[in-house]
């Protein structure tokens, strides 16, 4: 039986409709997979930025604590010799004076973590707990940073200031040593096993952490309490393993002096 010109009119109508359809389906599919796309490569190359930034933070730590160490050598020689700083030669004292007044003036930069804040990104990322943890790791280091690191330095400025007082170098170390504050920052950064040492292996563990769970990201479910759990003990691991260590050092450096 032929069909009607009617029935194939309405066969082509149909067909034609369906092909818009699809066209449009295909249109609109093809545009949210790309802007998914295009969404998932701006993520990405975020979070490279931050985690350069956090791995930059982490050589930064670094510094300061190797150079805060080095002037707790440099305030346990003058403790030492507090009641006798006569006894100490002009060139060494020079050369403590040289140390002391060394100022890191570098500073620590979250530049990468704020425009990623102020970004549309943030919004319309799905892992949230991984924002979690990026937002406390950046308030802890940017709290050590306000609380200890630059109050180091700042004290540090204030202590040069007597420099410009003092007749001679003895004198210096003199007037330093009876200010209650000055004595009392001279003296806290001078012992080894004050608490504040533990301060850097923290930071140090809770970085790499941070870092790696970056380096995961998209490829694992996160689970939050289990994560916190997890950094307790990563961050407990580092610090008992930068303390043992020291200890055993310090057990080495006696006994050496001990023998005959």
């Amino acid at each position: 039986m032929k069909k009607s010109k009617s029935a194939e009119k309405w066969s082509g109508f149909f067909l034609n409709l369906l092909g818009i359809i699809l066209g449009i389906s295909l249109t609109f599919g093809g545009n949210a997979l790309w802007e998914k796309r295009a969404e998932k490569k701006k993520t990405k190359e975020m979070l490279i930025l931050v985690r350069n930034e956090l791995k930059d933070s982490k050589n930064w730590f670094k510094k300061q604590e190797k150079d805060i160490r080095k002037d707790g050598y440099v305030y346990k020689k003058i403790l030492e010799a507090k009641d006798n700083l006569k006894s100490i030669p002009e060139d060494t004292l020079g050369a403590y004076i040289s140390r002391i007044s060394h100022i890191n003036v570098s500073q620590l930069t979250s530049t990468a973590w704020q425009i990623f804040q102020n970004s549309e990104i943030i919004q319309k990322m799905s892992n949230k707990e991984l924002l979690i943890r990026l937002t406390d790791c950046y308030i802890f280091i940017n709290t050590i940073n306000e609380s200890i690191i630059k109050d180091y330095w700042n004290t540090k400025k204030k202590i040069m200031s007597l420099s410009m007082e003092a007749d001679d170098l003895h004198d210096f170390f003199d007037a330093v040593l009876k200010n209650t504050e000055f004595a009392f920052f001279y003296t806290m950064f001078s012992l080894d096993t004050v608490s504040l040492w533990d301060v850097f292996p923290k930071i140090d563990a809770v970085l790499d952490y941070t870092i790696m769970l970056l380096d995961k990201h998209g490829n694992y479910k996160y689970n939050m309490e289990e994560k916190d759990n997890e950094l307790r003990s990563f961050v407990e691991a580092r610090v008992d393993s930068v303390r043992n260590s020291r200890i055993n050092s310090l057990h080495l450096k006696n006994d050496t002096i001990s023998k005959p």
